[in-house]
């Protein structure tokens, strides 16, 4: 891999990690998601496009919540058949959605493909009349990494451990700029009520957070040495994740929503 070249998406579905990535995914943004979903619409008998389901978590409570829902990934094997539920594969950068839908929902999804500005006019194109479309990616969060370690050499090797990762991850297609553009990005799409939220704070040494970035670790391991961590730092990296006395400043997570437009009165 060069500098210049950008990778498939970094991390796979059929990994030893996927498990992992999406638990502690779930525990840290759904119900952030959730209570976005319930103030944006009222789900009982609406129809829902999942895009980038993952392990299926959300798509499961829309189902739940009564909505008919389907939810589509480009590997799907992870997403459980419920009631309400249709699973489909299906890439978003290559073919429409099937069908019309009062929300399309696409968690950490358009910040990772390089395509994003495609997927999301077929994101758009996939909602009904008023229909809204909610998506969410992660940025770093302003100020030090490290708010508190262990010892001054921990704290030293996860402030180089950031950078890394963030670049390891635009190897890969990754946008770390993607959320601050994403609202404008919807209004220019022809979006309207568009509005976002931030949630963001710290991750305990051992808590989700920190295990997220530690199921990351093998699936970026070949551009986090090309970006100058060794294998001792990987190593010692991953020891300091699962250490309870580290305090990271976490990753904002950005919801950012818009509605299609309402057909005109004749």
């Amino acid at each position: 891999m060069t500098g210049s070249t950008v990778q498939g998406y970094a991390f796979d579905n059929a990994s030893d990690q996927a498990g992992d990535h999406h638990d502690a995914l779930g525990q840290l943004l759904n119900a952030q998601t959730r209570q976005f979903i319930g103030d944006l619409i009222d789900l009982p008998g609406t129809s829902c496009l999942e895009i980038g389901a993952g392990a299926g978590s959300i798509a499961v409570w829309l189902a739940d919540q009564g909505a008919e829902v389907l939810a589509t990934d480009i590997a799907p094997q992870h997403i459980p058949i419920r009631p309400g539920l249709t699973v489909r594969r299906h890439d978003v950068v290559t073919d429409d959605p099937p069908g019309r839908f009062d929300l399309v929902h696409a968690r950490l999804v358009l910040g990772h493909l390089p395509q994003r500005e495609q997927a999301l006019r077929r994101m758009i194109g996939a909602l009904k009349p008023g229909g809204v479309l909610l998506t969410g990616d992660y940025m770093v969060a302003p100020g030090a990494f490290v708010a508190d370690a262990p010892d001054r050499r921990t704290a030293e090797l996860l402030s180089r451990y950031l950078p890394a990762h963030v670049r390891a991850l635009a190897a890969h297609g990754n946008d770390p700029e993607w959320p601050h553009r994403a609202p404008a990005a919807f209004a220019a799409a022809g979006l309207t009520d568009v509005s976002f939220r931030l949630h963001g704070g710290s991750w305990r040494g051992g808590g989700a957070g920190c295990r997220l970035l530690l199921a990351g670790i093998p699936q970026l391991r070949g551009a986090l040495l090309e970006h100058g961590l060794s294998e001792d730092d990987l190593t010692a990296t991953t020891a300091a994740l699962a250490d309870p006395r580290l305090l990271l400043n976490g990753f904002l997570f950005v919801q950012t929503s818009g509605r299609s437009a309402e057909p005109a009165d004749r």
